[in-house]
């Protein structure tokens, strides 16, 4: 059970890093700062960040008490009515942000609702230096400058590695795949053949069983994966030297040219021969 919970907050995490990147430009900082020893009484003016970074405070949020101390994550939705709390020795970072769409607003809040330090604090203590480079970043009024961005994904990059790796979480599936295309990688770099009974056997798993994995992490089977790769491989040499049709194929890991040709066409709709003459390579002389 304790692994499903922390499954689904990595995932919504995960999800959350994937809209801020995809709608970046409709995000914003309407409000950003640090905050010291003073307490406050009415709710922010939208979603929030909240990172202490000395001592311990206690906040009555719409009549529930939240403790927070140094190094505590938090975030604080668009929706809290009241917020209250007394003078203390504390320091913190907030952060507002949202953005310009009411459907991506109420996407990003049902997303936090679902991962831990939207519902409690979060102990983070790596963040001070990564909330002080963004703060720097937004005081020089470049709120949406790609360094922003970099700023805010690596912090959100920090939280979902720590909620993988703290709680001992990992997917299983996608360690075996990545070592799987790692395995791939390696022999086709040296050339050699690439027999899917070979490579489960390696793994120690029924080839059936492996090929169903891959695809559930990748979207494609082993065998659509190679071939994949094997095409990026033919456009490299298609495009930057002017090598015959059949040395690409066989360098490539292709059969023969007709195979190759008939491959290629299915997955370019074209030719090599048209793809080839598309990017007119051309040796250039020296001086």
């Amino acid at each position: 059970m304790m692994r499903e919970q922390h499954l689904n907050t990595a995932t919504h995490l995960k999800e959350l890093i994937e809209l801020f990147d995809l709608e970046w430009h409709r995000f914003s900082f309407p409000s950003f700062g640090f905050w010291r020893n003073r307490g406050w009484d009415g709710a922010g003016s939208g979603f929030e960040l909240h990172f202490y970074i000395r001592g311990e405070n206690t906040v009555i949020q719409d009549k529930r008490t939240i403790s927070f101390r140094q190094g505590d994550l938090y975030y604080a939705p668009d929706n809290v009515r009241h917020s209250v709390c007394s003078d203390g020795e504390f320091d913190l970072y907030y952060l507002g942000f949202q953005f310009d769409s009411p459907d991506l607003n109420t996407r990003m809040r049902d997303l936090f609702n679902h991962v831990e330090f939207g519902q409690v604090p979060m102990s983070m203590p790596g963040l001070q230096a990564d909330f002080r480079a963004l703060m720097t970043e937004l005081r020089l009024n470049r709120q949406i400058s790609t360094m922003a961005k970099l700023y805010f994904l690596h912090i959100f990059m920090k939280i979902y590695m720590h909620q993988v790796q703290s709680t001992g979480y990992r997917n299983k599936h996608e360690q075996i795949v990545r070592q799987v295309i790692e395995d791939i990688q390696e022999r086709l770099d040296d050339g050699g053949k690439i027999l899917l009974p070979a490579v489960a056997e390696r793994f120690s798993l029924n080839e059936r069983y492996l090929n169903h994995m891959f695809k559930s992490v990748t979207g494609m089977t082993i065998g659509k994966y190679i071939l994949s790769i094997r095409i990026e491989r033919a456009k490299r040499l298609l495009e930057t030297t002017s090598k015959p049709i059949t040395e690409i194929a066989i360098v490539s890991g292709f059969y023969d040219g007709a195979h190759f040709t008939k491959t290629f066409k299915a997955s370019e709709s074209m030719t090599p021969q048209e793809y080839q003459k598309q990017h007119a390579y051309m040796d250039i002389p020296p001086d």
